[in-house]
């Protein structure tokens, strides 16, 4: 039975570049972002590949939208098995400078959108007693504050503590849950803006590897916390 995999975030970067990599590898693919056009063209793009995917709209802020996507996915390819909650957000600024509803949006998306994505998630997987995989992307700022973007410095610990309690809970019941620190910049579109040198630079496919090697751990030695940069970048956390 094909497994079906909710990657929630996807853009031209990473997230568009995991969904691939898992699509290959024979997962149903469910992709949530807010551009309807993009998900379209990349789902079609997968399907005249022979993949199975499946364009669904989502405002990850919107928890009844992420409830419709997860629906979405499961009438199309039954209960979802692994969940890459992958936010973006953008909200420059400190307490001063940043817009307060971009202040809002992080926490929403970020926080927020997680809670409800993983209830999906995670209810599908106790449902079928089975296992499943869970993965958050996050940044170094999980581990120290930046301070400069204060919306992140205050949702990046957050998103790392609720992840951490998941794996509290549900790591017995079978639920490998994992939580990503991209200590850098990642290269490709949609991602760093800032100009660096190629062994700066995380990339893409890397990450994927990565992604796709927790997710198919074996059981008896899952790993929570891995940290990702490039090897001619400086350790940040």
């Amino acid at each position: 039975m094909t497994a079906t995999a909710v990657i929630a975030g996807v853009g031209e970067g990473f997230g568009e570049t995991v969904a691939r990599r898992l699509a290959a590898e024979g997962y149903a693919v469910g992709l949530f972002a807010r551009s309807a056009s993009y998900l379209d063209e990349l789902a079609a793009e997968l399907e005249a590949a022979g993949h199975e995917a499946l364009a669904a709209p989502t405002d990850l802020s919107d928890p009844a939208a992420i409830e419709a996507g997860f629906e979405r996915v499961r009438e199309a390819f039954g209960p979802v098995d692994v969940l890459i909650y992958n936010p973006s957000v953008p909200a420059p600024g400190h307490l001063f400078e940043v817009d307060a509803e971009a202040f809002d949006r992080v926490y929403e998306v970020v926080v927020r959108g997680a809670f409800h994505a993983s209830r999906e998630a995670i209810g599908d997987i106790r449902e079928t007693e089975g296992t499943g995989t869970v993965i958050f992307t996050g940044t170094s700022i999980a581990k120290r504050a930046f301070g400069n973007l204060l919306a992140w410095d205050a949702a990046g610990p957050a998103l790392y503590g609720f992840a951490k309690s998941l794996v509290h809970r549900f790591g017995p019941q079978g639920v490998h849950v994992a939580y990503v620190v991209v200590d850098g910049a990642i290269a490709g579109p949609g991602e760093s803006n800032v100009p660096r040198e190629d062994d700066e630079l995380i990339t893409p496919e890397a990450m994927a590897d990565t992604y796709l090697h927790l997710i198919e751990q074996d059981e008896h030695a899952w790993s929570f916390e891995v940290d990702l940069r490039a090897y001619g970048d400086e350790i940040r956390v």
